[in-house]
């Protein structure tokens, strides 16, 4: 099933499907004797996926029980952190060694044989105890989340304006004062307004797919942000690292993020141009009108939405961006969902 709540079913039905829904994909990742680095992070994304959920009907089922439900699923993501985050260093290090200048390259080739070595020694299948204490917790987390009751009913109880909300507030800090833990606060409002955008996206496809696309592609312009404070961070703390490479690699680093917080800066004010509470006028009125739509065209919509798709689209397959970095246009790393 898609990860949208249909319009004729109540939130609260909606939200246990698509919940039993993500928490079984994550099982079934984890399900093989030997879980290699793809079901590791096809598992984080159902993840990810599940606490966008959680974080959209907080206010239906109490912020104490939401967060209990969230601090759960992310102990559990965090257990299957570490293998992925050396691939993506890796990953970046190539691209920065890209985007540097031919004289440096040299310079960074030794930082990337380095990562390539420690990515090397963490793609082997995950270990069982692993894959098994987090089989356990899901197990677990899919029984308390079956039995989650809502104290608020209906669309009016999303928690659509406060999201939306966090976003421009987010936007505004990362812009008046930058800083690494800042944008990476923005992407993470990003992202979830894209998954709430795509739970909400039957009530108009077209409408919808177009908002989802450009936050998504916001959400992977700030991901590679991330990833390159992560790399200079990374090169920071390596004792092996000599101080002529750190500071290579601080430079490198900054000017590419440089060139991505540019590249994001329209688009996102483009994005979160509307006053939150506007905002929430607006979707909330095409769910309701959604609702009533003629079933044949309603089904038509639906349809389209939900067909497989032969480019990204609302549940995008992620592929692999081997380029270097770069502002115009940017492009984002495309193994986030």
């Amino acid at each position: 099933m898609a990860y949208r709540f249909k319009l004729d079913d109540p939130i609260e039905k909606g939200f246990r499907r698509i919940a039993r829904e993500q928490i079984d994909r994550a099982l079934s990742e984890l399900s093989p004797l030997e879980v290699g680095p793809g079901g590791v992070h096809q598992c984080r994304k159902a993840l990810k996926r599940l606490r966008a959920l959680l974080a959209l009907v907080a206010p239906a089922i109490g912020d104490k029980a939401a967060k209990r439900h969230h601090d759960a699923l992310r102990k559990t993501a965090r257990l299957l952190a570490a293998p992925r985050e050396n691939v993506v260093l890796l990953d970046t290090i190539a691209k920065v060694t890209a985007a540097a200048d031919p004289a440096d390259r040299p310079s960074l080739q030794p930082l990337r044989d380095e990562f390539a070595r420690r990515s090397a020694e963490l793609s082997r299948p995950l270990d069982g105890e692993t894959a098994q204490q987090a089989r356990i917790w899901l197990v677990k987390e899919s029984k308390r989340l079956s039995k989650t009751r809502f104290k608020h009913r209906g669309f009016d109880a999303l928690a659509l304006e406060a999201a939306y909300r966090a976003g421009r507030r987010a936007l505004k800090r990362a812009y008046a004062k930058p800083s690494d833990e800042a944008f990476h606060d923005l992407r993470k409002a990003v992202q979830l307004h894209w998954r709430h955008m795509a739970l909400l996206s039957r009530a108009w496809p077209e409408v919808f797919e177009a908002r989802v696309a450009a936050a998504r592609e916001l959400s992977q312009i700030l991901g590679d942000d991330h990833d390159l404070a992560m790399l200079a961070a990374a090169v920071a703390a390596d004792a092996a690292a000599s101080d002529q490479i750190k500071a290579l690699a601080e430079r490198v680093c900054r000017s590419e993020q440089q060139k991505l917080r540019e590249a994001a800066e329209h688009r996102l004010l483009r994005l979160y141009t509307e006053p939150p509470g506007a905002f929430r006028r607006r979707i909330a009125a095409y769910w309701f009108t959604g609702r009533h739509i003629h079933p044949a065209e309603a089904a038509k919509s639906a349809q389209k939405v939900d067909a497989p798709p032969s480019a990204p689209s609302l549940v995008a397959v992620e592929a692999a961006d081997a380029g270097p970095l770069a502002a115009k246009p940017p492009s984002p790393s495309q193994r986030r969902a």
